[in-house]
């Protein structure tokens, strides 16, 4: 015999609204008939991916199918947005900072006209602006229709990638200062890092235009005419986005040319050093091995001023080429 899933509501959020009031409820509760209360907007977030046989114990009231619940379970999907005869489906990227780690999350959004189902990859999601507004009586997002909660929701996510260019640009700029004055080998492996992140971060924005444009088009019949505005504000931040995305990624390009370019600048001036010296002592290391040869009939030999002058001599050589290598400015 299966055994019976058991949906805890720690990890369903369930709000229903209207324009005149907004509750939170667990899962369970919001099972049972809401009596004396009808919302008009009943928003639910699953916060991580659940087991199989709980997602379907969920989505069963809303008579998802399958292929979508593999989707969702599916960590990795691009973003797209397919429409369905009773509800849409949007995968999208949710893109934030825990501590010190950046996460990309797949987020995906399934809404009707009176039900919105957010389902994030993991635990945690940039929502809680969206949280504040309908908290607030009165409040434009309590009076409209789940169209508009899923434009709030992709507008949140747009804004969460824009929190996250704002912080790896402050640390690309500390990058850029510890570049000037001491290049080094761990410095990068960080800027190695913050490219691939905004290579993550370009892959995760650029595929959204074409699920605002399928929207603004009015293909999707889940959005309303009055919505469509609002969706353009949203595809425009994107277009701001990923120009920013591009103009940190031509930054990062030339650090690391900058790095290169610093790093061979060093060496050179280590080789011309090590060759300045090497260059003073080929003569007198001519001189040390023709003196220090072991034959018995050499004129200076017996001379008692021969070690003396010979020293006097190499260090002539020695002065006369540093005089020389200054005045040609190697050093």
């Amino acid at each position: 015999m299966k055994k019976e899933s058991v949906v805890s509501d720690k990890d369903v959020e369930v709000t229903l609204y209207t324009a005149a009031e907004c509750k939170k409820v667990g899962y369970s509760e919001y099972l049972k008939k809401q009596k004396g209360f009808v919302p008009a907007v009943t928003w639910i977030n699953i916060d991580g991916i659940l087991e199989h046989d709980v997602m379907m114990d969920i989505l069963k009231p809303f008579e998802i199918h399958p292929l979508i619940i593999e989707d969702i379970l599916t960590p990795g999907q691009r973003p797209k947005i397919e429409s369905y005869d009773k509800y849409a489906f949007i995968t999208a990227k949710m893109v934030y900072f825990v501590k010190d780690e950046l996460v990309f999350e797949q987020l995906s959004i399934l809404f009707d006209q009176e039900h919105v189902i957010t389902i994030g990859e993991k635990k945690g999601d940039v929502f809680d602006p969206i949280r504040k507004r309908l908290g607030v009586e009165g409040n434009g997002l309590r009076n409209a229709q789940s169209d508009h909660l899923v434009y709030e929701i992709l507008d949140a996510l747009v804004d969460a990638s824009f929190d996250v260019l704002e912080i790896v640009g402050d640390r690309i700029d500390e990058k850029e200062e510890e570049l000037l004055e001491n290049p080094n080998i761990t410095l990068l492996s960080d800027l190695r890092q913050y490219k691939r992140d905004l290579l993550y971060l370009h892959k995760a924005i650029w595929p959204l235009r074409e699920v605002l444009s399928r929207m603004m088009h009015q293909e999707i019949k889940e959005v309303r005419e009055e919505t469509i505005p609002y969706l353009r504000d949203v595809n425009d931040h994107i277009y701001q986005c990923i120009d920013s995305i591009e103009t940190y990624r031509e930054l990062l390009s030339g650090m690391m040319d900058l790095y290169l370019s610093s790093i061979s600048n060093r060496l050179n001036e280590i080789m011309k050093v090590l060759t300045i010296i090497s260059t003073i002592f080929i003569p007198l290391t001519f001189l040390a091995g023709l003196y220090g040869m072991n034959f018995k009939y050499m004129p200076e030999i017996p001379w008692i001023y021969g070690y003396p002058t010979v020293l006097l001599v190499m260090l002539i050589i020695a002065i006369s080429m540093l005089i020389y290598f200054k005045r040609k400015k190697w050093f």
